[in-house]
């Protein structure tokens, strides 16, 4: 045999004989994976609930500009970067509530593999743990459902702090100051968390000029890229510039502590399990004397939030996560601790399960007591009684079996964190599935009112029968030739929902004198009603519900109360009640506008034809 007829040894190293394991790499990607499932569900629940906000959907009406080649609204591009990714979703599937939100369900979801970058110094199973902890937060949720730039700012600087802690390098330095420009390219408040993380960054890379100029040369092309549309619209950066800074100091440097009380309320009233699982993680943290920068991260950020955040959803999201990460030492700690397989044997399931029937029944004998007799004495005794008895019978039955069970003093905290579980669960849920009439809660501050849609169907209802013939090459289909006058302090959301309708004119309060004599639909702010009312006095005036307000209990606490209740077992029942049901002792009606219609428009939307 030729030694050419011989065919060469194969490595047995190459890509082609490589063996991969995909059994230990789904092990191992499972738990991910099974977040981003639970995440997906939550962000999907609920979601067209509430129709967009006026900010959202002023940051809407600029994605559309910008697919459409129109004008852009100088005083909304504060936000380029949230109003390109909408561009983009609108590019793809077309404008509407659902394709403006999908970016921030997008970035909702990339927070887990986020996380996961962050592995490498948290620990495999404390970033699992933060991945869980902000996954079941209502405030991470809520985020995740809005056109707002909030929950985009929070994975940036997940990303952004991810980045800063790997060994420095061309590709990295190029990555992190691209990340930092993005910042306030997504939101205001961006400003202040990325000048936070250049700090740590000069820290980080001192000394390593070249780092350090790939770092700022990067930012300086991002920043530019982003808000000129890729050079496209040249005044887009001192557009954005004069916008953000605006907006920076109005917003946020100018309403130094306003508001400051919000995210300590929100963390004691929607993040619950969030707020255990961090005080937790720092009495861990200080017992083990090891690592406490993730403590002084928490209160860094409350800090920061609390003094510039003007309780804005942006802060609150930043105050959440920081929580979660936090919490992630002290949920990973509790797992920990639990002797999963133990509850599998009988004994200490039973023990389990006792337990919980005597706090269920401890708690409702509690609450009959604080309730007192009312009107009915003997209805009273008897139910006390009745309590008392299967109190004394319960607490036996789990004397006597709490020898016979080997991890008896596990169950206790089994048992609580399967009740944190579940009011995290519940809240993430239902947070999308709160109304106007169940407000009960700061995150939907600002929010548009779900009653705002009904109007706007009845108005385009009426004008399809009215105008459905009337053909123009601005609406060739017909249906939408209503002349519309919105004041351009509330005509949003409403122009965005009227988007299609050609004669609608947007104009400042001081111009609705000369645009309303025409009109067959007018938007005004209540203060404006009177004068409207005056050049057109055969407008149907109908008040609605226009924007949610946060809670007067809530924005403005009773302090001297709040303090008494922290040794007021009747407090602490009002508190639990609070949590389950989000019910408020006095509910924050919606800020409302005017709407003014024609007679013959008022009599096909459905509203009475009389002045």
């Amino acid at each position: 045999m030729n030694a050419a007829d011989v065919s060469p040894t194969r490595d047995a190293t190459s890509l082609l004989d490589r063996q991969i394991p995909l059994g230990s790499w789904l092990l191992t990607a499972a738990p991910w994976l099974g977040l981003l499932l639970v995440m997906l569900g939550t962000r999907l629940y609920g979601l067209r609930t509430y129709p967009l906000d006026p900010h959202e959907a002023s940051l809407a009406a600029n994605a559309v500009a910008v697919v459409s080649g129109g004008d852009l609204s100088a005083t909304d591009w504060a936000q380029p970067l949230p109003t390109l990714l909408a561009a983009l979703s609108f590019f793809l599937f077309g404008p509407g509530d659902g394709a403006a939100r999908l970016p921030s369900i997008l970035a909702s979801l990339a927070l887990v593999p986020a996380l996961a970058l962050l592995a490498p110094v948290l620990g495999r199973k404390r970033a699992l743990a933060a991945a869980a902890l902000l996954t079941l937060s209502p405030t991470v949720a809520l985020a995740g459902t809005r056109l707002d730039g909030a929950i985009v700012l929070v994975l940036l600087a997940s990303l952004a702090a991810a980045a800063l802690v790997r060994e420095p390098s061309v590709s990295g330095a190029v990555l992190l100051g691209a990340l930092l420009a993005a910042l306030p390219l997504s939101d205001p408040l961006g400003w202040i968390v990325a000048l936070t993380m250049l700090v740590l960054a000069l820290v980080r890379f001192r000394g390593n000029g070249r780092i350090l100029a790939l770092l700022g040369t990067s930012a300086l092309v991002t920043l530019a890229l982003v808000s000129t549309v890729l050079f496209t619209r040249p005044s887009g950066l001192a557009t954005f510039l004069g916008a953000s800074w605006s907006a920076l100091w109005h917003d946020h440097l100018a309403a130094l502590g306003h508001r400051w009380t919000f995210p300590a309320i929100v963390l004691a009233t929607d993040e619950v399990p969030n707020l255990i699982a961090a005080v937790t993680g720092a009495v861990v943290l200080v017992r083990e004397r090891h690592v406490r920068w993730p403590i002084g991260l928490g209160l860094l950020v409350l800090l920061l939030v609390m003094l510039f955040g003007n309780g804005t959803r942006a802060a609150l999201v930043l105050v959440a996560v920081a929580t979660g990460v936090l919490g992630a030492y002290g949920l990973s700690a509790v797992m920990a601790h639990i002797r999963w397989s133990a509850l599998l044997d009988r004994w200490n399931a039973a023990v389990l399960g006792m337990l919980a029937l005597v706090v269920f029944i401890g708690l409702s004998l509690l609450g009959r007591l604080l309730d007192g007799p009312n009107d009915s004495l003997l209805a009273w005794s008897t139910g006390l009684v009745s309590l008392l008895l299967l109190f004394a019978v319960a607490f036996w039955v789990l004397r006597t079996l709490w020898p016979r069970a080997s991890a008896a003093w596990t169950t206790p905290v089994v048992l609580v964190s399967l009740a944190l579980f579940a009011l995290a669960v519940r809240n993430t849920m239902l947070v999308n599935a709160t109304t106007s009439y169940r407000p009960g809660t700061i995150l939907h501050a600002g929010d548009a009112s779900p009653g705002l849609v009904e109007v706007v169907e009845r108005i385009r209802r009426a004008s399809t029968d009215l105008t459905m013939f009337q053909f123009d090459p601005r609406d060739p289909t017909g249906g939408h030739g209503l002349v519309i006058v919105a004041d351009r302090a509330v005509a949003q959301p409403f122009a965005w929902y009227l988007r299609d309708f050609p004669n609608l004119t947007i104009v400042e309060s001081g111009g609705l004198a000369s645009a309303v004599p025409a009109a067959q639909v007018v938007i005004a702010a209540p203060n404006d009603q009177a004068a409207v009312a005056a050049l057109r006095p055969d407008l149907v005036w109908q008040p609605v519900p226009y924007r949610l307000a946060a809670p007067a209990s809530l924005a403005r606490p009773d302090w001297p109360r709040l303090a008494v209740g922290l040794v007021d077992p009747r407090a602490w029942r009002e508190y639990v009640s609070f949590l389950l049901y989000r019910r408020v002792s006095m509910p924050t009606q919606p800020e409302s506008v005017l709407v003014g219609l024609a007679p013959d428009v008022a009599a096909l939307a459905g509203y009475p034809a009389v002045p």
